[in-house]
């Protein structure tokens, strides 16, 4: 069957499970079933030399609603480009021996996921492993004969023990109680939490028995080796209440020949992602000492190998920090971060001079216009990342951090479909805040064909977290809206990352609230540009950007519809139902629900639905775990009881996450917009 047929009588199947279309998307526009042929590029992993490039390419199947994940080779200048894996498995998490003669990789090729090695001489793959749990964080031996790796390990709950009589023969009983006694039971993407803990383990390169090297009942994470090849850093919080009182990850450096083991950091955490520098004298890692509210800015610190001399290289920095990688020379750290809304790759050297290396990273996301992108440093400085715009998905890009170079983009993946297709224009704008000194910072999307002489009806979006941000980044989600003739208008309010600590860490112990403010100058912004309908506004979010929204129409009545995706409506029953429920409880609020149950209720948005008179919809994933759908019914329930039109949409086969396959981020866009189309004047 051609790919286009295909396409077809998928696109008629999808046809059959949704509301009647109102505003179909234009054949010649940016649509749902183009989804099927993006591709994008992630997680790049460039060899010590810099002279090749591994890449993942990821695109969906759309005989299975899955994303497919293989893996590419290609030269810094761009030639020798080819695949190295096909089909339609997973293949990922590359990582390069130091000798860069061969790289691991991760795949679920021969059904559960294991670890692989692939030797470029002979062009030949191994499994090297074959576990019932999926191995990560793998780390390569300074003289490349080694993995380091963690891995679940699971064990069996001590909680209660049952003597029950067993059924005759042939008898159908029930199936057996789950008995739980983990403060955390379930988690969103993974369902019931099995009773087991993370530890690291080490095997040769060319398989084996592996051994595992961490014990105890702790979560261990963040594995790396130290340049002698005799010692491994990792982080592990091994306080007595770890599950209670989360967020304590402390460094330690363990002896692989002795099994001595170290602690190197003492102050309150987290810290994360320690690495040793390649002369062996200092680690570097992220972290900040906890203050115990919502948001704090994560800082570059440097210490010595035996923990000392500590001390906050990002000191004047003024952005979050991640994805810590040493500079050859052990003179300087390459980092990640985000500003005003584009993720950027930056230097620091250890006198804490920061300079930028490259901007625009991006993710292989089909969702909404989040922060993300990767990137990969050789010996020599050469650096590849996953670069992304507003018009284009992900690319690989490269660039060389000790000249002064532009980067230079290796792939052009869409280039073909994004000439077939039009896309809505994206254009940024920043709005003065009525409220105080803050300027905030947005972006419109106008449909495709625009003309600034008509107008058109409005979709404010807003994002989750809220301790993240939206930016210039390609979002399929926000331009099918667009599609079907929306103006949509996304912006970071205060709370949101990449503007500073002072900015983010206005909504700590305090959200919603000013955001709302924020929200509502954006908005009028853009009606002050003279091509929206003002009868026909509309408002949506998902997470954090549903409570915004559950809260905006408590406030205002100005817009004709408003969809509530997975929201939190009530903080007295999420803090208590949430799959994170002791670090929500101790970092979100000052007190337990119970002890100040006002606090909780004052920003509930279920505490303005008196208010509510515009129509709303909530939309949440069945097997939603963070915000549960519990959150959903409360809301839906009390719109019914004051006779507001209201329906509820539960996704089938999603968590959170309800892009996560393309026919529910399908089915997601339709009922928005559909629900819209309902209530355009």
């Amino acid at each position: 069957m051609k790919n286009s047929t295909i396409h077809i009588l998928v696109f008629s199947l999808f046809l059959c499970f949704t509301s009647p279309l109102q505003a179909q998307i234009a054949e010649e526009h940016f649509g749902y079933m183009d989804l099927f042929d993006l591709q994008m590029v992630s997680s790049p992993a460039i060899s010590p030399d810099g002279k090749t490039i591994i890449y993942e390419r990821h695109q969906f199947d759309v005989m299975t609603d899955r994303r497919l994940v293989n893996l590419w080779q290609i030269s810094f200048d761009g030639t020798k480009h080819y695949p190295i894996t096909t089909g339609t498995k997973y293949y990922g998490n590359v990582t390069w021996s130091p000798q860069g003669d061969k790289f691991a990789f991760t795949s679920n090729q021969e059904g559960s996921n294991q670890l692989y090695v692939y030797w470029l001489d002979s062009k030949t793959t191994a499994a090297i492993t074959n576990f019932t749990e999926s191995p990560s964080s793998i780390s390569w031996s300074p003289d490349g004969s080694q993995l380091l790796f963690s891995k679940f390990v699971p064990e069996s709950s001590k909680a209660i023990k049952a003597n029950l009589p067993k059924p005759p023969s042939g008898a159908q009983w029930e199936e057996g109680a789950d008995v739980i006694d983990k403060a955390v039971y379930r988690r969103d993407g993974g369902g019931y939490v099995q009773d087991g803990y993370r530890h690291l383990f080490v095997i040769s390169a060319a398989g084996g028995t592996a051994r595992q090297v961490t014990s105890g009942s702790h979560q261990y994470g963040s594995p790396s080796w130290a340049p002698d090849g005799k010692h491994i850093i990792y982080t592990v919080d091994k306080s007595k209440d770890a599950e209670l009182d989360p967020n304590n990850e402390q460094i330690y450096q363990q002896n692989l020949i002795t099994g001595e083991v170290k602690q190197l950091t003492s102050d309150r955490g987290p810290y994360y992602s320690p690495k040793i520098s390649p002369d062996g004298k200092y680690i570097a890692y992220a972290g900040f000492k906890d203050e115990f509210v919502g948001y704090q800015l994560t800082e570059l610190y440097l210490m010595n190998r035996e923990g000392g001399g500590v001390q906050v290289l990002s000191e004047d920095f003024a952005q979050d920090i991640s994805s810590v990688t040493w500079a050859q020379d052990s003179k300087s750290i390459y980092f990640r971060y985000d500003e005003e809304g584009n993720s950027k790759i930056g230097n620091i050297d250890l006198q804490g001079n920061t300079r930028t290396i490259a901007k625009d990273l991006g993710s292989a996301s089909i969702g909404r216009p989040y922060g993300g992108g990767s990137y990969s440093v050789s010996t020599d400085g050469r650096v590849a990342f996953s670069h992304v715009t507003t018009s284009t998905p992900s690319e690989l890009a490269v660039v060389r951090s000790k000249s002064n170079s532009k980067p230079k983009l290796l792939t052009h993946l869409n280039e073909n479909l994004l000439k077939s297709e039009k896309l809505g224009e994206v254009e940024e704008f920043w709005v003065e805040s009525s409220v105080d000194d803050f300027k905030v910072q947005g972006w419109i999307i106008t449909p495709p064909d625009f003309d600034p002489s008509k107008t058109y009806p409005l979709i404010l979006e807003i994002h989750g977290g809220p301790y993240t941000n939206y930016g210039s980044r390609f979002s399929p989600e926000l331009q099918f809206m667009a599609s079907k003739g929306y103006v949509v208008v996304y912006t970071n309010p205060r709370g949101s990352t990449s503007y500073g600590e002072d900015f983010a860490a206005y909504i700590n112990h305090n959200y919603p609230s000013e955001d709302y403010n924020d929200l509502m100058d954006a908005t009028d912004y853009v009606i002050d540009q003279g091509y929206v309908d003002t009868d026909n506004l509309f408002i949506t979010g998902g997470s954090g950007g549903g409570v915004l929204t559950a809260w905006s129409i408590g406030k205002t009545d100005r817009f004709q519809a408003a969809v509530v995706a997975k929201p939190v409506i009530n903080w007295y029953s999420f803090v208590l139902t949430a799959d994170a429920s002791p670090f929500f409880s101790k970092y979100w609020f000052k007190d337990m629900p119970w002890e100040s149950p006002e606090d909780y209720l004052k920003f509930s948005p279920i505490s303005l639905v008196g208010n509510v008179k515009t129509p709303t919809m909530l939309l949440t994933g069945q097997q939603d775990y963070r915000t549960p759908m519990s959150e959903t019914e409360q809301y839906y329930t009390a719109l019914k009881l004051q006779g507001i039109d209201a329906v509820m949409v539960r996704i089938a086969g999603s968590g959170h996450g309800i892009a996560g396959k393309p026919s529910n981020l399908f089915r997601k866009v339709e009922y928005i917009t559909n629900w819209f189309d309902k209530y355009k004047n």
